[in-house]
């Protein structure tokens, strides 16, 4: 933060927006694939074959817990798939089964049924985005203050 305040106020102001942009975007994305994931996927059951806790690394998102991977089979058998991962960590080690949905047959990640994952990165990303086009005010009036600071006195 400290190097921050090292460039002049206008590169600066620019610099967090482009990265206030760049993250909200993919926070709002990110969480834009997991809403369509459980609002269109194919519900089903995923036959947890192995689970290894996680340790709250970056791997695993900063969450301790366990992450798990299996098999999924969908409610009306129009999708198999042989091995899935189970988005995000779960607080607890699952039974041998889990209520999923998937995106198709060339899935590799199945979103808990009704999780609601989603919610939280693509709020965040929204707000990341309003943050800045906040910003751009900030902009705007700096590049006006420097226009007129420019301008010939008559």
């Amino acid at each position: 933060m400290f190097l921050l305040r090292l460039l002049p106020a206008l590169p600066r102001e620019v610099s967090i927006g482009v990265v206030g942009l760049l993250a909200g975007l993919f926070l709002a994305v990110h969480g834009g694939i997991q809403a369509y994931a459980e609002g269109t996927g194919v519900p089903g059951t995923v036959y947890v074959n192995e689970c290894r806790p996680s340790d709250g690394g970056s791997a695993d998102l900063w969450t301790e817990g366990w992450a798990c991977d299996g098999s999924f089979d969908a409610d009306d058998h129009s999708v198999r798939i042989d091995s899935v991962a189970v988005d995000g960590v779960l607080d607890s080690r699952p039974d041998a089964t889990l209520a999923a949905l998937v995106d198709g047959p060339g899935a590799h990640t199945a979103t808990r049924d009704g999780s609601g994952g989603w919610k939280w990165p693509a709020l965040t990303g929204m707000v990341l985005i309003a943050f800045t086009a906040w910003r751009v005010r900030t902009v705007k009036a700096m590049l006006r203050a420097r226009r007129a600071d420019r301008a010939p006195v008559a």
